[in-house]
């Protein structure tokens, strides 16, 4: 009996992994910049707040997911995944006008993509609470691996058909993966219950504002949204050449899901704070990098340090705040954290398009970016010193 439950268990995993592993496909958005660009005759600005909006679509699935989730069940949500995804590449790739790319890749599909990742960092913890961390890391992982594979997608059919070919392609690998997950999810039948899992909450602990773990979140992520939101664009300013240019987005996706690996399992041997503050310090040495040594070595290598400070962050924090709080507050307090996400989403590819479009560089929006970095290591050090476990 312990073993065909055990089974149940890596079978939901294996369903978590596969659905947010096709969702990771939308952190690979720099590539599709250029093809948007040519069908529509838009602006960098108007191409890449698709991207924005994705992000604010993802941040609202993730943050009302606590209301979601318990309603549906599994199957279920994989069903309104489907639906939506699906839905929403349809009518980016049929469509004349990039307003109604906005409401289909920005709107639907970034819906869908939230719904399937948030639901995904929680299941995967049901399934397995005695290794929660190492789970919520894994879906983590394996959404960065999305990232890492995608570009060479892109890079094909962008080739034969253009953006409208990219995103059919897009609508019926959706199809075929989300229905694989539902065949597994159906066939573990492991509700979604957060009893199930280790209601653990640290005891003595100093209370952190939620307002200032925001704050933390959102600034420790904003180089990674925008550089994966602009890679292309960013190794063009630098000279990097088009026979290269697609390693870049490939990199930073591997790198980014190493990280998320990484982090989620060194948790154990140290404190959060100190991670952290690590990869804060990492994230603004490599921007100043970038800012005063420009150059194509700079690129190869600061992009990606960008994007594992960015994979170990998103990683470890669904699992410090259930770790603070427990796990039915956790996912309210994350899903308020995660606002955090979509605030800089929205902001900071759009900032980065609207910048290079009146400088023609991207130097400005590094600045900003180099600014934010450095607030999370000031609000630890001067606040949360002793805290932050």
């Amino acid at each position: 009996m312990g073993y065909f439950i055990q089974r149940k268990q890596y079978v939901v995993i294996a369903g978590c992994l596969l659905l947010s592993f096709v969702m990771g496909s939308i952190h690979a958005f720099s590539l599709l910049l250029e093809p948007i660009e040519n069908k529509f005759y838009v602006s960098r600005t108007f191409s890449s707040f698709t991207y924005s909006l994705s992000l604010i679509s993802i941040t609202a699935a993730v943050y009302f997911g606590s209301y979601i989730y318990k309603r549906f069940s599994p199957t279920r949500i994989v069903l309104i995944v489907m639906t939506l995804s699906t839905l929403g590449t349809l009518i980016s790739a049929f469509s004349d006008s990039i307003y109604f790319v906005w409401i289909g890749y920005g709107l639907f599909f970034g819906f869908a993509n939230g719904l399937g990742y948030g639901y995904t960092l929680q299941y995967s913890a049901i399934a397995l609470p005695e290794s929660k961390a190492l789970m919520m890391g894994l879906v983590t992982a394996s959404y960065g691996l999305g990232a890492t594979i995608a570009p060479i997608f892109y890079r094909n059919t962008n080739t034969i058909g253009g953006f409208e070919n990219t995103m059919i392609s897009l609508t019926i690998l959706f199809f075929i993966i989300t229905f694989i997950v539902l065949f597994l999810f159906r066939f573990s039948n492991l509700q979604f219950d957060l009893e199930k899992g280790i209601p653990f909450q640290v005891k003595n602990y100093i209370p952190i504002s939620k307002y200032l773990l925001w704050v933390i979140y959102g600034c420790s992520i904003s180089a990674g949204l925008m550089c994966f939101g602009h890679a292309v664009g960013i190794a063009k300013s630098y000279y990097v050449s088009n026979e290269y240019i697609y390693i870049i987005p490939i990199t930073m996706g591997f790198i980014n899901m190493t990280g998320g690996v990484l982090f989620s399992s060194i948790i154990k041997f140290f404190p959060y704070k100190n991670i952290i503050l690590f990869l804060s310090m990492l994230t603004t040495f490599s921007l100043l990098i970038l800012l005063f040594i420009p150059s194509k070595i700079s690129v190869f290598l600061c992009l990606p340090l960008i994007s594992i400070s960015y994979g170990g962050i998103i990683a470890i924090f669904p699992s410090m705040i259930n770790k603070l709080v427990g796990d039915t507050a956790g996912i309210k307090i994350y899903g308020f954290v995660f606002t955090a996400w979509g605030f800089f989403g929205l902001l900071m590819p759009l900032l980065a398009g609207k910048t290079f479009d009146i400088f023609n560089s991207y130097s400005f929006i590094i600045l900003i970016t180099t600014i934010l970095s450095i607030f999370p290591i000031l609000i630890i050090y001067l606040k949360y010193n002793k805290s932050l476990i």
